[in-house]
């Protein structure tokens, strides 16, 4: 999947009447690409195993077709933030978490867990402003991405005399929605090799999510695939193509580490 990845710097300068000398906006474009991979799921169930099913009243082909459903959505959010590892370089996915992905990042002085509630404030405000303060953007709500685990640390009272103001109600304004999003979590995105305390660090992300900014690329959309029966075996397969995140705007994209 080919697109387009732009960068742009606008600069103003004093103009004098009769002025030659204007500065002009300037935007730039490369070409860029992403690699499309192909994934499957099946249901299967024995002719014996629908018979007792459909004897007790239960919905094997439909708990079966939720069951592809999911397991198909979360392969599809691990090649979003987790991207694809591979020998090949052709093959790669970069995700959302990856450290060559060209986004800006910022970290925390200290985990949410034990910094100081107006500390956590300010960090918020200065990651935010990553994104607020490129030209275009300065009205921008971005989406906030979290480890649930992360949200919790942030829903918690600003101090005992307010227990009604949390952190997060002072930093929700300034995003658009707060999601909790598992594949953030350290054991997801870190390298096979990486110690244990590097997997148990955790990452947030700050983004626009428009289209103009990242998109999905989706090949081809889930499509059950032809019946398979042997020895009194159905086995139905789903197959879906996409690439992962085709960012165009990378620096819409803010990395928050140092969080836990």
């Amino acid at each position: 999947y080919q697109y387009r990845v732009r960068t742009g710097k606008a600069k103003a300068r004093k103009y004098v009447n009769r002025g030659t000398d204007i500065a002009v906006v300037d935007e730039t474009t490369e070409d860029a690409q992403v690699p499309v991979t192909e994934f499957a799921l099946a249901a299967e169930y024995s002719a014996l195993e629908l018979q007792q099913a459909q004897a007790g009243n239960v919905d094997l082909l439909g708990d079966q077709a939720n069951l592809v459903a999911r397991g198909m959505a979360e392969y599809e959010d691990r090649l979003i933030f987790n991207g694809q590892d591979s020998s090949n370089a052709s093959t790669k996915i970069t995700g959302l978490t990856s450290a060559d992905a060209g986004f800006q990042t910022i970290s925390s002085p200290k985990s949410f867990a034990t910094a100081d509630p107006m500390a956590i404030r300010t960090f918020f405000q200065q990651a935010v402003g990553k994104i607020t303060h490129l030209a275009g953007y300065a009205s921008a709500k971005p989406v906030l991405l979290l480890p649930q685990a992360r949200i919790d640390e942030l829903n918690v009272p600003v101090n005992e005399y307010n227990p009604q103001i949390t952190i997060l109600n002072m930093i929700s304004p300034w995003f658009s929605s707060v999601q909790a999003v598992p594949e953030l979590e350290g054991q997801y995105w870190h390298a096979k090799n990486a110690s244990a305390a590097d997997k148990a660090k955790d990452m947030g992300i700050i983004c626009v999510n428009t289209p103009d900014v990242a998109q999905i690329p989706l090949a081809m959309d889930l499509t059950r695939m032809a019946t398979e029966v042997h020895n009194m075996i159905t086995k139905i397969p789903y197959l879906e193509r996409m690439g992962g995140l085709a960012v165009r705007y990378p620096s819409a994209f803010v990395q928050l580490n140092g969080i836990n």
